[in-house]
């Protein structure tokens, strides 16, 4: 049988109960169709590490992209944790910054990702284990 959806119509059913939350979906449905939102996409490893860190990065770029042009504040912010929670995935699944920030202004944005009680528990939790991390080992960063 022939699905009756178009993807606009699921997209739209997506929204579910946090609309707020819709634009960073979206974004991730467009650049990881496999994932269903974008805590999924973050925190779902694909099983080849270059594949993985090839999505990451993609996803980093594309909520970089959302932070600093979001139609609104609030879709701003959530880019801009998703964005912290894609880099500190880097660290916790590759051991190294896939971005080339300065590693205390990441820390601070992740710190300030693991006190956001409004996030994700698991987009939290990779931050703590991402600061963990840099705070046990020196990182290497992205080239």
């Amino acid at each position: 049988m022939t699905d009756p959806l178009s993807d606009s119509l699921r997209w739209a059913l997506a929204i579910g109960s946090e609309p707020e939350h819709s634009a960073v979906d979206w974004l991730s449905a467009e650049l990881v169709p496999d994932r269903p939102n974008a805590v999924a996409a973050i925190c779902l490893a694909d099983p080849n590490p270059v594949e993985d860190l090839r999505r990451l990065r993609l996803l980093k770029s594309g909520f970089k992209t959302l932070r600093l042009s979001g139609e609104h504040s609030t879709h701003r912010r959530l880019a801009a944790r998703h964005y912290a929670a894609t880099i500190a995935a880097g660290v916790v699944r590759h051991g190294c910054w896939i971005t080339r920030q300065r590693p205390d202004r990441l820390l601070s944005a992740l710190q300030d990702l693991v006190a956001d009680d409004t996030m994700d528990d698991a987009l939290r939790e990779i931050a703590k284990d991402a600061i963990s991390a840099a705070n046990d080992r020196l990182l290497d960063q992205d080239s």
